[in-house]
């Protein structure tokens, strides 16, 4: 029988099932699209860049943790079937809050003035996102359970939200 064939007169191959990409791919094309519309953003923006860079952190840290509010609005209402989407939003949470990290940092570094509150907002910042970034890793279970106690603790988050007002002087009425 005949088959039709390709230069040098071999038959075609049949089509390979395409293989699925490696999950670095995705995780790289993540973090590039999240970069590129962040330093477009700041680019677009009309302040200087050590402001572009605090109200990019900020929108960053708002929009990577509008899956902890989310989270806790399922749990109060018992939504069903939207664990996927959690799923989702919690990648992208992950994801959000290292760009956010790195923009507090670049915001850290191109300003004039820093304090106190300011530089222990950074370390408590640096020390969530680095605990949770670390969740994602395999490790023991006693180092994965002290780690997820570290990250979710809401003192440590309240004290970040504390730290970073009191030090940006909006809260000039509390001690």
């Amino acid at each position: 029988m005949w088959v039709a064939t390709r230069l040098n007169h071999r038959p075609l191959a049949p089509a390979a099932a395409a293989q699925p990409l490696p999950a670095w791919v995705g995780k790289t094309v993540a973090y590039a699209v999240v970069i590129s519309l962040s330093f477009v953003l700041c680019y677009v923006t009309d302040y200087n860049w050590p402001t572009r860079s605090g109200n990019l952190s900020i929108l960053l840290f708002v929009a990577a943790n509008t899956y902890i509010a989310a989270n806790h609005l399922r749990k109060r209402f018992r939504f069903r079937g939207v664990q996927l989407y959690y799923t989702w939003l919690l990648r992208w949470h992950c994801y959000l809050n290292t760009a956010g990290f790195v923009a507090a940092c670049f915001h850290c570094y191109t300003t004039s003035w820093a304090n106190n509150w300011l530089w222990l907002s950074l370390v408590l910042m640096g020390v969530l996102t680095v605990g949770g970034f670390l969740m994602r890793f395999r490790y023991p279970p006693k180092v994965r359970k002290g780690l997820y106690v570290l990250h979710t603790q809401q003192v440590a988050f309240l004290l970040l939200l504390y730290s970073l007002l009191k030090g940006h002087y909006v809260f000039l009425w509390l001690p």
